[in-house]
């Protein structure tokens, strides 16, 4: 009974620090004055791949580096499969003219590298580094691609009006700031409540570390970009949906990777490195190919991506690893 608990109020805590910290700093980036672009960037980015970034920072410090590298995985292959299939099958979403370049050929790059990374059994410092580094280059870019992209910054605005509304009482940039500090201490708090529980279930049923990182800590971490992804195809903006889950699953890698290995290196298991890595190239490809052609997403394709995901579940639970 403490198990479940603890998965479901670190989630709650989860995802309530998540939201305290993004609308403390979507109210901190317009008293200073920074741009709609910036603020969007942030919330649509990096603010959807926070849970995942504090479990598995949390995990690699209470020695769990499976269930890091199972999120990581887990979460990159939920969104795409899961995330984007039953937004689609909500709305189908039309052909996306950056499906092949830049994003999706950067998305397949990075996906590569944690594959070959994870290959050698283990990412080390250095490497970890790089992929921040790689991440800095990433945001930066982005920031200046969008920019010019006058029709996707109008559909990002209008998303943010939607999804990011700060309350009146948060205006001053003090309560702003209390509350990104409490969103974090909440964000970490949850993270040690839901790795726990996550923990303890792993032990209870027998199975490994891994395959709860991939299942229970994935597809909790995975919440936001599904609820934002949901809204943002209602709305029409497909062009939006799609970047969240490109923008999150390269944060997921070269961010939450990188940070988790930038500490004291992150060991890979070969069935993690071979099957679940192999999972995310294989969901990528699919991905690209939908969205470069003419159809886009439709319900056909996004039923064929959902029952993917049920069966690499259904194998995966049977594989030790």
């Amino acid at each position: 009974m403490m198990t479940i608990v603890n998965i479901i109020a670190g989630l709650v805590l989860l995802l309530f620090g998540g939201e305290a910290m993004v609308r403390g700093a979507v109210s901190l980036g317009r008293w200073l004055g920074l741009s709609t672009l910036v603020v969007g960037i942030l919330i649509v980015g990096v603010a959807t791949s926070m849970p995942e970034m504090v479990v598995s920072v949390e995990a690699v410090l209470f020695h769990h580096p499976e269930i890091a590298v199972g999120n990581i995985l887990g979460s990159n292959t939920a969104n795409i499969l899961l995330v984007l299939g039953l937004t689609a099958l909500v709305r189908p979403m039309h052909h996306q003219p950056r499906a092949l370049l830049p994003d999706g050929l950067l998305l397949m790059a990075t996906a590569l590298v944690f594959f070959l990374l994870g290959l050698y059994g283990h990412i080390n410092r250095f490497f970890g580094l790089l992929m921040l580094a790689g991440l800095a280059a990433y945001m930066t870019w982005e920031f200046v691609r969008t920019r010019r992209e006058t029709r996707l910054l109008a559909a990002l605005e209008e998303d943010i009006a939607e999804e990011a509304s700060v309350p009146a009482w948060m205006e001053h940039p003090l309560i702003a700031l209390v509350a990104v500090f409490i969103g974090l201490g909440l964000l970490v708090y949850g993270g040690d409540l839901f790795l726990r529980g996550a923990s303890q279930v792993a032990d209870y049923f027998g199975v490994s570390k891994g395959v709860i990182g991939l299942t229970l800590v994935a597809l909790g971490t995975s919440s936001p970009e599904l609820a934002s992804s949901l809204v943002a195809a209602r709305h029409g903006h497909s062009d939006v949906a799609y970047g969240n889950v490109v923008g999150s699953n390269i944060i997921n890698i070269l961010g939450v990777g990188g940070a988790a290995a930038g500490i004291a290196g992150l060991p890979v298991p070969q069935v993690m490195a071979r099957l679940d890595a192999g999972m995310v190239l294989l969901a990528t490809i699919l991905m690209i190919l939908f969205f470069h052609s003419s159809k886009g997403l439709t319900r056909n394709r996004a039923l064929l991506l959902v029952a993917l995901y049920g069966a690499y579940m259904g194998v995966r639970s049977l594989i030790v690893g």
